[in-house]
């Protein structure tokens, strides 16, 4: 079979394929056309059929971008190969085989559609690559997971100008229960060594993208044992980056980092050899109960001195802070605002978010609600100061939409049963 391969993607964010789409061409050569599109990829998949290709349309869908292209996902399945990855299909991969998708990546993606692709041109099911899902009659299945070495894999596409930030963690140690990543199928923690990716901070050089950025679950925790920062790893890792002409860029997004991970040495680090000022810590919250109770195991005192400390080195800290977590109460509420408060007192910054129940986290289930009215008068209070950032507002008015693809099809039975009572609550929005 001659396939052909179209990545779609959205606002422009194509460098999520950046991975995929080596893996393609390093497991198959360059025999197979790879397009991406970010419009309604039919117009294409139609061009390709016509010259006797079959297409295969990429799906990378985050639970808010599984929302907006939903109808567009079970349009192109009627008509052509889909295939879904992303964080929504990983967390509920019923949800796209439901819609028609002939296979949903759940776990590592680069051997996954690097076997999917062999599978099509077999003429093989889906269950013959690794980390998938897909449907046998009435039933979903998955697949085998196989873990892959981040080395095997280039994140970047030379011919396709695609040069996203370097991955150079997978996976997480710690349990938040409002976060994806330790609770899906990829959450064993792996590095990208040193070595290889100085050669690829050098290939970012070359092609002109001087500012090298790397993705973390926990920015401060390269090559560490899970307990405490590795220094010297990751001194060599910023000052091998300066050696090869780049500015290396850790700690900041996409690599924010935790409390536990923060000392001076590291601090003092980041300071002298990466461009970033500011350090994106995790807090959450000011209450040490709800802290507790989402699992982030840390408190507040201990998270408040490390974001004091990182002033004290002279950089700028940005605090997460997240509204409407699942138990929280007034007076929860009211020890977070006073922490926010302080915190505003010193300058630092505050970046606020609302709780959105994703799908595949122990919280998948919590009905979420709206952000207290005491947050929403602090932040009338604070906006003047201008130490506020974030999204929390919009992600306040998808939280019921992303709960309900959850509370309407919680599962991966052969029909969709939704929760008790949430059906007429869902049907509202």
């Amino acid at each position: 079979m001659r396939i052909a391969v179209i990545a779609r993607t959205a606002y422009g964010a194509k460098n999520a394929f950046g991975p995929i789409i080596s893996a393609i061409i390093k497991e198959h050569s360059l025999d197979i056309p790879i397009k991406v599109v970010e419009e309604n990829p039919l117009s294409s998949a139609a061009e390709f059929k016509a010259k006797g290709y079959e297409p295969i349309i990429l799906y990378g869908v985050s639970s808010p971008l599984y929302l907006e292209l939903r109808s567009e996902i079970r349009r192109a399945s009627r008509l052509y190969t889909v295939i879904a990855g992303g964080p929504h299909a990983e967390g509920a991969y019923w949800h796209l085989l439901r819609d028609g998708a002939w296979a949903a990546v759940v776990g590592d993606g680069e051997n996954a559609i690097a076997g999917l692709v062999e599978a099509l041109k077999r003429g093989d099911g889906p269950g013959e690559a690794p980390n998938v899902a897909y449907r046998e009659g009435d039933k979903f299945r998955v697949s085998r997971i196989e873990h892959i070495n981040l080395d095997d894999y280039d994140p970047y596409v030379e011919s396709f100008n695609l040069y996203p930030p370097i991955e150079l963690m997978r996976g997480c140690w710690y349990r938040c229960k409002f976060c994806q990543v330790p609770w899906l199928y990829k959450a064993r923690v792996r590095y990208r060594s040193l070595e290889n990716a100085l050669r690829i901070s050098r290939e970012y050089v070359r092609a002109g993208y001087t500012r090298v950025r790397f993705i973390l679950p926990i920015g401060f925790s390269y090559l560490s044992d899970g307990r405490e920062p590795n220094v010297e790893a990751i001194e060599e890792l910023l000052l091998g980056v300066r050696r090869v002409g780049g500015i290396p860029f850790l700690g900041s997004f996409p690599s924010e980092t935790r409390p536990e991970f923060i000392n001076r040495d590291v601090l003092e680090a980041v300071k002298k050899y990466a461009g970033n000022r500011r350090v994106a810590v995790g807090l959450q919250s000011g209450s040490d109960r709800l802290l507790e109770l989402v699992g982030r195991g840390h408190t507040v005192a201990e998270a408040v001195e490390k974001i004091e400390l990182v002033l004290k080195v002279g950089l700028q800290p940005v605090v997460d802070i997240l509204f409407s977590l699942p138990g929280e109460e007034e007076e929860d509420v009211i020890q977070t605002i006073r922490v926010m408060e302080e915190l505003a007192g010193k300058h630092v910054r505050l970046r606020l978010h609302t709780f959105l129940p994703l799908p595949g986290t122990p919280f998948a289930r919590a009905r979420p609600k709206p952000v207290h009215p005491l947050y929403r008068r602090t932040i009338r209070r604070l906006l003047g100061k201008g130490v506020l950032e974030g999204h929390w507002e919009w992600q306040e008015e998808i939280a019921p939409k992303i709960y309900c693809l959850t509370a309407l099809d919680p599962k991966p039975s052969p029909d969709p049963e939704p929760l008790p009572g949430d059906i007429e609550y869902c049907s509202r929005l």
